[in-house]
């Protein structure tokens, strides 16, 4: 079975058709967003039918192996081309380097607690945040220092 929010409401609908699909989606969209903001405070969300619970963590960055922060490389890439900088060229060992590198010590995480999931198979889901409406995975961005306080370290 699929499970976009179409697929999930013709299943629903075998069993009930009492409500338009229109309705249903924006139930589950008004649902999602909610929990996600109740994450967001520093809450964990326990999901119910033995599935666990959904919460914020605060990660280490390993300092061996440097994530690069695309969104600001690119801006940084868009000013280089703007100027007429030549670009870095692995070939020619020649150019401006222009991928910069996170340097704050944490980040933050969406995390599904399997420990305590009782799931045939849990190993081999995994929990995605999509970008939804109003930006899922940037809202993590988006918190400010003193708020990182709020999420456990993991």
């Amino acid at each position: 079975m699929q499970h976009t929010i179409s697929h999930i409401y013709n299943d629903y609908t075998t069993r009930d058709d009492s409500v338009s699909k229109q309705t249903f989606v924006d139930i589950c969209s008004e649902f999602n967003i909610m929990i996600i903001d109740y994450i967001l405070d520093g809450k964990e969300f326990n999901m119910g039918s033995n599935l666990s619970t959904l919460s914020i963590v605060r990660m280490e960055r390993d300092p061996r192996s440097p994530a690069i922060d695309w969104g600001e490389s690119n801006k940084y890439k868009a000013e280089l081309i703007e100027k007429g900088e030549e670009l870095y060229n692995k070939e020619t060992d020649q150019g401006i380097k222009w991928q910069l590198y996170y340097t704050d010590k944490e980040y933050l995480k969406y995390y599904w607690r399997k420990g305590k999931c009782k799931v045939k198979n849990k190993s081999v889901y995994r929990f995605d945040a999509t970008r939804g409406i109003k930006g899922n995975k940037g809202k993590l961005k988006l918190i400010d220092e003193l708020d990182y306080l709020k999420f456990k370290k993991n």
